[in-house]
């Protein structure tokens, strides 16, 4: 915030605002007008008008276009709007701004949706400033209203006029009349003019070359074709169904409890998991949503959708980002078109195009944002909110680029592509799968798998485990976190991939298996019954089932990261049951194929499934109908030695010793660590510097230890762990860890008095 002598000199600077001259007397004779008409004139029509038709205070670009024609002869809005003047407002400012606030919101509840579907938020807030020049100014865009109060208000203060223009009367004295209500509210205009140069603390800030009046909305910049989402599902509510998702994250949410909670709101109860899931990820991709610590929370553009009416960020966000929504209003510009030449016409940019995101949805959200109307006789044509938007459209826009029009779609009519497949491949064309000793050879001279240690009885186990049985290529990696197992798999998928002159990236999908699994949708999708066309949302690990159907001479990887996180016999059943029947996987109810999708898939045998499995307290224990059906292969023997070795960094003795102490300590109660744990102790020391001191060396190894290894240590009173206890202790007094030591102390003292321990205690 600046302060009240800055505040002062940015005035010198801009005062008068003389190349402002023309829009500052429009707007003062605006003011004057109005303070002269008296509350029946006020009332008349042609008046109501004019005070919603502000320009001449500034022009408020698409949320200038919304309808309030039925206002200026509605009495009880009229009677409202011209009770604004003559009602006593609270003195205290912060009272007064919450009475106008409420006053407004009253008077928008009466405008919308008696009127119009849409609330005129910018044009009512407007109309107070015509009738309330003395606490309101002329920035109505929110992003350019919170840079002016990031400049006059305290952190954390509600963005409110009233307080801006309060601030301004505190350190600039009270305003005598119309022109200098006019200056002052021009003067917020200047600050956001300048924001970059005065919070850059430039001396020369720019001249005021145009009034906002004149000025024409900037060209919209959309992203390339390749980048931009194809598409976006129609939900229920649509616009107001994404504010809720919005409004759910203000306070901070992980994403987990954002999903359950969205699935106890009563709009949302009809969606699946994968359907909330869905909606998540694209209420983050258009930026409305972000990570911030660990939770989710509004944006500024996310707060912006809930503070206005107007869906206008949520417009631009989709134009720039969801294809064809841009090229959709082109093809209205000049001309009105059917729903089925819409839907025909998105085609011809998308062939074959259909499903929960495709032409239908984009349809229905070009009329849930009112970007068009609709004629008598049916068709659509853009509104004047949808011709402002699409004035601002580049000239050229994205197009699918010709080798895409061409690329094979995995979400073709796989049963059909399959069979013309194996008509047209003889064994000729097919190239052999590498065997052990090829794998072998290439992974010594791999450059992505040097640092990587790899046992080679793992290798072999993890080989012959998958090409045993072709129809159940399943294993099942468990043992010490941090111990190489997911790194093996795709290390192992990457290059037998290579080995076959395929591109690993195409061939292997690693999954994230959510806690909040019940059903198979996480892995297979599901059948989208919302949708007035029949659609099918396709999830990861169906389109590479989907792509292993449609190349059965090539190998897909499908990796399940921390398997059982949820209960593998739930989401994982259909798997589990094709691969020991040779029955297909039922994917859906459907009689015929759903985009692509066909209602059965016969089981792949050229996919290889992985899943890594940690046990503790936060998973599920396997069922015997998973193990009967799996591989498992046991990771718990770490060789430091060989980690050490492989390390590109440069060796440091004395500090290896120690982290190998510390794990032969903890190995005989199995609280050990793997790699991962050992190479983030060793980059925390060294990212002091080799020349630091060793008492600051000793001082990370004593931080790193006590943060990474003695969370670990946990367990009921027992020879063994009291054995363990006494080799940490001599191990903090022989490398002068004291942090450690003391924690040590004080988690055998609760061992001695309660029976058991833990870190967190």
């Amino acid at each position: 915030m600046l302060n009240d002598a800055q505040v002062t000199e940015l005035w010198r600077k801009a005062y008068p605002f003389s190349e402002w001259e023309h829009w500052q007397k429009n707007y003062r004779d605006l003011l004057m007008k109005v303070r002269d008409l008296s509350d029946t004139e006020l009332a008349q029509p042609e008046n109501q008008q004019l005070i919603w038709s502000a320009d001449a205070i500034t022009t408020l670009g698409p949320g200038g276009t919304v309808k309030v024609s039925g206002a200026f002869t509605d009495p009880e809005i009229v009677n409202a709007v011209v009770a604004l003047r003559r009602r006593q407002w609270p003195e205290d400012p912060n009272e007064r701004a919450d009475a106008m606030h409420d006053e407004g919101e009253r008077i928008l509840a009466l405008v919308s949706p008696r009127h119009g579907p849409r609330r005129p938020q910018a044009r009512l807030w407007r109309l107070f400033a015509a009738l309330l020049p003395a606490d309101f100014h002329c920035v109505f865009s929110y992003g350019a209203h919170l840079r002016v109060t990031e400049l006059l208000l305290p952190e954390g203060t509600w963005a409110s006029h009233v307080l801006i223009r309060d601030r301004l009367r505190k350190v600039l004295g009270p305003e005598p009349d119309e022109g200098e209500h006019v200056r002052r509210s021009i003067f917020c205009w200047w600050l956001y003019e300048n924001y970059d140069a005065i919070k850059a603390g430039q001396t020369d800030m720019g001249k005021a070359t145009a009034a906002p009046v004149d000025r024409k909305p900037s060209t919209i910049t959309l992203w390339a074709y390749g980048k931009q989402f194809k598409g976006n599902f129609a939900v229920k509510r649509m616009v107001e169904a994404y504010r809720d998702v919005v409004q759910t994250t203000l306070a901070g949410i992980s994403r987990s409890d954002l999903l359950e909670e969205l699935g106890d709101k009563e709009e949302f109860k009809t969606l699946s998991l994968s359907s909330r899931r869905g909606l998540v990820a694209r209420v983050t991709g258009l930026g409305l949503i972000e990570e911030r610590e660990g939770l989710l929370r509004p944006t500024r553009e996310g707060d912006e959708l809930l503070e206005n009416d107007v869906p206008d960020v949520l417009v631009q966000r989709m134009l720039e980002r969801v294809f064809p929504m841009a090229a959709v209003l082109r093809f209205l510009k000049d001309t009105s078109h059917s729903s089925g030449e819409i839907v025909k016409y998105q085609q011809q940019l998308y062939p074959s195009w259909t499903g929960a995101m495709g032409p239908t949805s984009t349809l229905a959200w070009v009329r849930a944002l009112d970007l068009v109307d609709q004629t008598q006789g049916g068709k659509y044509r853009l509104s004047e909110y949808g011709a402002a938007w699409e004035a601002r459209l580049p000239h050229e826009l994205p197009t699918r680029p010709a080798e895409a029009a061409g690329s094979i779609d995995v979400l073709a009519d796989v049963e059909a592509a399959v069979e013309e497949l194996k008509k047209s491949q003889s064994a000729a064309l097919v190239v052999p799968w590498p065997d052990l000793a090829t794998l072998r050879q290439r992974f010594l001279k791999d450059e992505q798998a040097r640092g990587f240690v790899l046992d080679d009885s793992q290798l072999i186990a993890l080989h012959h485990a998958w090409h045993c049985n072709p129809q159940k290529r399943f294993v099942i990696l468990s043992g010490l976190s941090g111990t190489g197992k997911t790194a093996l798999v795709r290390h192992y998928a990457r290059i037998y991939c290579e080995a076959m002159g395929l591109e690993p990236g195409k061939h292997l999908e690693v999954v994230a298996v959510s806690p909040d699994w019940k059903d198979p949708t996480g892995l297979l999708g599901y059948y989208n019954a919302l949708h007035e066309v029949p659609s099918f949302q396709v999830e990861p690990a169906l389109r590479m089932l989907l792509a292993a159907a449609h190349n059965p001479f090539k190998p897909y990887f499908l990796l399940l990261d921390e398997m059982n996180l949820a209960r593998v016999e739930q989401y994982f059943a259909p798997f589990l049951s094709s691969m020991e029947s040779g029955l297909p996987v039922a994917l859906h109810g459907q009689d015929e194929a759903v985009n692509g999708v066909p209602p059965r898939l016969e089981w792949p045998r050229n996919l290889f499934i992985a899943g890594t499995v940690n046990m503790d307290e936060t998973t599920f224990p396997f069922s015997d109908k998973v193990l009967d059906r799996a591989f498992t292969l046991e990771f718990w023997d770490v060789n430091l030695a060989a980690f050490f070795e492989a390390r590109p960094a440069g060796r440091q003795p004395e500090l290896e010793g120690a982290i190998q102490a510390f794990h032969d300590a903890l190995r005989p109660i199995r609280r050990h660590f793997g790699y991962r744990t050992a190479g983030e102790l060793l980059a925390f020391v060294e990212a002091a510097g080799s020349e630091a001191p060793i008492e600051v060396k000793r001082g990370l190894l004593d931080q790193g230890v006590f943060s990474k290894v003695l969370p670990r240590l946990r367990g009921e009173a027992s020879p063994e762990l009291r054995k363990v206890f006494e080799a940490l202790r001599s191990l903090c007094k022989t490398h002068e860890l004291n942090r450690c030591s003391d924690k040590l102390a004080q988690m055998e003292a609760t061992l001695h008095r309660v029976g058991l321990t833990r870190f967190w205690a």
